[in-house]
């Protein structure tokens, strides 16, 4: 039980990597989106920075969108721990790292 406690741990430590790494990426391309919208404040809408914008809106979406999978798929991975706990707890067994 306590093998399958740590492969959780474990889990949950590989989906809030992945989190982060979409916050990341997110970040960027917000930064990327602001960029784009002054630079058409500034000269003018052109069809390759309506392009720039719309694929920089597309990587935010994205990574959003993986965001919100890895933090929910980590929510649950964090109650299938708490079950764990509560397991080893009732069964008496110490909880060793």
């Amino acid at each position: 039980m306590l093998k399958q406690r740590l492969l959780v741990v474990q889990e949950i430590s590989s989906a809030q990597s992945r989190s982060l790494l979409n916050r990341q990426l997110g970040g960027g391309a917000e930064f990327e989106i602001q960029r784009i919208e002054q630079e058409i404040a500034a000269t003018g809408a052109s069809h390759a920075l309506a392009k720039e914008l719309e694929d920089a809106r597309g990587r935010l979406q994205n990574a959003n969108a993986k965001m919100a999978a890895c933090d929910a798929h980590c929510a649950a991975l964090e109650q299938r721990l708490e079950e764990l706990d509560r397991w080893i707890a009732a069964a008496g067994q110490p909880i060793r790292m």
